[in-house]
């Protein structure tokens, strides 16, 4: 197990690539599946894999396979050869377990072992901003099996090697992404009366968006409001004419969306009278929260029985793994540790240091082992 975790992972982790454009990553994944004589379907850059068993009834297992624009700065001999990308979410290791999950699976029917469910395997591009599960779930190929429960794994650096996190009901974030021009009057550095400063304005703005959540949202709600991108001007003595902002928003309790953007458009309406400028905000709710079945929670905490596993832990970011349960289908996502403070891997996701050792994934490939032998697959 360790030997085909150790060449996909390190392989993978070489070639990052950012959404919808994973290309030599899917040729790599589609590679393996035919030496492995398993049937797959591309969805663009991603793969829907299907091992038939006696039975219709499927068992369906997702892993994301998408980096980042990052940097990558750490030590991994395997480290990326890509300038300015890196798999500094995981997702590299998320496709070698599933990988290794399929060989692992093939050596059992090799040996005799008779599969009972099928068995449906997503290689997902596009989960990092791009919501590429949304063209999966609306394909033909995988609409015509019939899945009854859905799972996923991803790697967590706060918990560690060995351990796991997996809860019931919201396990990460609805996200609303947010587009925002100010418009104001350019002008000379040295004359700001004569112009509309957009700079001054939209600091204001950016800090008056943050009131939301400490006056109008209840104080035990789930909500977040960051601006993380601010661009205005090109010199020093010029006060440019207009800001370009993006943000995120990031809430458990979806009923609030429609109040928090009619929130933001009164502040918007009310800086344009008291400013004299011009505000366009574009409010785009996308990912939906992630929410694990009660039912598939359960049987985690069977199949993880004698592991340290915690059960108050939630992600507060969003995943696009959302988007397999919209049509009813039961999903239950579940945290996987790789923190090894010993040897160094104590890197947050996201950050361009991020590592770990490809051990920790052995953990992940005996736990989808055992979601078979739960559900009766083996």
């Amino acid at each position: 197990m360790l030997n085909n975790l150790n060449t996909h992972r390190n392989y993978l982790h070489t070639i990052p690539e950012i959404a919808l454009h994973e290309f030599k990553t899917s040729e790599y994944i589609r590679k393996v599946l035919d030496e492995e004589c398993v049937e797959y379907h591309s969805i663009g850059t991603s793969t829907v894999a299907f091992i038939p068993g006696t039975i219709d009834s499927c068992l369906a297992f997702r892993a994301d396979i998408d980096a980042l624009p990052l940097k990558e700065e750490s030590n991994n001999p395997f480290k990326s050869k890509v300038d300015g990308m890196m798999h500094a979410c995981g997702h590299d290791g998320h496709a070698a377990m599933l990988l290794t999950f399929i060989q692992e699976i093939k050596k059992l029917i090799n040996s005799g072992v008779k599969l009972q469910k099928s068995l449906v395997f997503i290689f997902q591009a596009g989960e990092e901003g791009a919501g590429g599960a949304r063209f999966i779930v609306a394909d033909d190929y995988y609409k015509s099996k019939k899945i009854e429960a859905i799972f996923a794994l991803h790697v967590y650096p706060e918990i560690k090697v060995g351990e796991f996190a997996v809860k019931s009901g919201c396990v990460s974030l609805q996200n609303i992404n947010l587009d925002i021009t100010l418009n104001g009057k350019g002008c000379h550095g040295a004359q700001p009366h004569k112009g509309v400063d957009s700079i001054l304005i939209g600091a204001k703005l950016v800090e008056a968006y943050q009131s939301i959540k400490s006056r109008n949202i209840p104080s035990y709600e789930h909500f977040l409001l960051t601006i993380g991108a601010f661009h205005a001007g090109t010199v020093r003595n010029i006060i440019p004419g207009s800001v370009n902002m993006l943000g995120t928003i990031r809430l458990e309790n979806i009923s609030l969306i429609p109040f928090i953007k009619e929130r933001m458009e009164k502040i918007n309406s009310g800086f344009e009278t008291a400013f004299d400028v011009d505000i366009n905000m574009h409010f785009e709710p996308f990912y939906p929260p992630v929410i694990n079945d009660k039912k598939l929670f359960e049987h985690a905490l069977h199949v993880l029985d004698g592991k340290t596993v915690f059960t108050d832990i939630s992600l507060s970011g969003s995943e696009d793994f959302s988007f397999y349960s919209q049509n009813g289908t039961p999903g239950l996502l579940a945290l996987v540790g790789v923190r090894d403070e010993e040897n160094g891997y104590v890197c947050a996701l996201h950050n361009n240091r991020f590592d770990f050792d490809n051990k920790a994934l052995t953990h992940g490939v005996e736990y989808f082992l055992n979601i078979l032998k739960e559900f009766k697959c083996i």
